[in-house]
């Protein structure tokens, strides 16, 4: 008898659950069943990729290596737009144009790091 709850006829469950503010079960609708927290938890992480490297963070890591050291500097990501366009903030309009006379090779270094493939444009800012 411990190992399972007390099971209270329906009136009282609803009684308990308009009391607790928690939503009734109607006619036809599952009972409520108690979950393992874990489980849950381990699906929300899962789902909304919570503790996993996003390919901003990667491409954060790799800024040196994308851009190349002298202009790492001088130029930040932004943010990624329609999961396929690459947003630069640039510190200055002769480093902006330098930048976008070597777009192709940084195109070409951003698919080298994982989920890179995605970015398909780069648009540069001042910022």
């Amino acid at each position: 008898m411990a190992d399972q709850p007390y099971k209270f006829r329906k009136s009282v469950e609803r009684l308990i659950s308009n009391f607790r503010g928690i939503p009734e079960n109607y006619p036809g609708e599952a009972p409520k069943t108690e979950r393992d927290i874990s489980g849950v938890v381990d699906r929300i992480l899962a789902k909304y990729k919570i503790g996993v490297d996003s390919l901003e963070d990667r491409i954060t890591q790799n800024w040196p290596q994308i851009v190349g050291a002298a202009n790492a500097r001088n130029c930040s990501p932004s943010r990624i737009e329609k999961e396929r366009t690459l947003l630069i903030a640039v510190s200055n309009p002769v480093i902006r144009q330098e930048l976008e006379f070597n777009k192709r090779l940084i195109l070409q270094n951003l698919h080298k790091i994982e989920g890179g493939k995605k970015i398909r444009n780069i648009f540069f800012k001042s910022g």
